[in-house]
């Protein structure tokens, strides 16, 4: 219970760097950056896209070896969760929504040293970063349910709470893409194919960063425990 409350803790605190990272941009640049995303569209992540997924860690099965080691003691909000959340995951994860967002504004013809466009042009931008946090966040959450090992060598088939709720956020945020009432209540549009680039791309790349900051940790844990 206690490792599954650090699982669904350290997704939790992944997403939200990537939600306020827009805010803390905007802000440190005077309104002169554009919001990445809007309040609605975070409400839409927290509760559409993340909820399921952070119930189905909570659910993820014990590892054969867990009752061989001592138990586990001190905060849930540890120096390992918060290093990785705040350092690790959640800035790669912020990186994508907003390098989305980005490819969004240079799809309709902005570069660097233009004014932002806004209508249309912004809505689609925004959208591409709402959608480059839903895809990084699903493959955060396979990421979240060990902490030494890959996603890939749990098996992506073992927690099938987990692939129902992944599969159930990804609808619910495509539908908020593709049906243009949805779209428009959030304020958001369908991202343009550089934007998707960027989002699909995200995927892997959450996967790849957890891998190697495990592979660090591990390497680490070993000079010491030779020292």
């Amino acid at each position: 219970t206690f490792a599954n409350a650090r699982r669904f803790l350290t997704y939790h605190l992944t997403s939200n760097v990537a939600e306020l990272t827009p805010f803390a941009i905007w802000a440190l640049s005077g309104g002169r950056f554009p919001l990445a995303l809007g309040v609605l569209q975070v409400l839409a992540l927290d509760i559409g896209t993340d909820t399921l997924s952070a119930t189905a860690l909570g659910a993820e099965a014990p590892t054969s070896q867990l009752m061989k080691q001592p138990p586990t003691s001190g905060r849930l909000l540890d120096r390992t969760v918060a290093s990785r959340a705040f350092g690790v995951l959640g800035p790669t994860e912020a990186a994508f929504g907003i390098a989305a967002f980005l490819a969004g504004m240079l799809a309709a013809g902005w570069r660097l040293g233009d004014d932002f466009p806004t209508g249309t042009a912004l809505a689609a931008a925004s959208g591409g970063a709402f959608m480059a946090v839903v895809v990084a966040q699903t493959a955060n959450a396979f990421a979240c349910r060990n902490t030494s090992r890959p996603a890939w060598e749990l098996g992506w088939t073992t927690n099938r709470f987990l692939l129902v709720a992944a599969s159930l956020e990804l609808s619910f945020a495509i539908a908020f893409i593709a049906i243009p009432p949805c779209a428009r209540l959030i304020e958001q549009a369908a991202p343009p194919t550089l934007s998707w680039i960027v989002i699909v791309a995200g995927a892997p790349s959450m996967l790849a960063v957890d891998a190697l900051w495990k592979r660090l940790r591990r390497a680490s844990d070993e000079d010491r425990s030779s020292a």
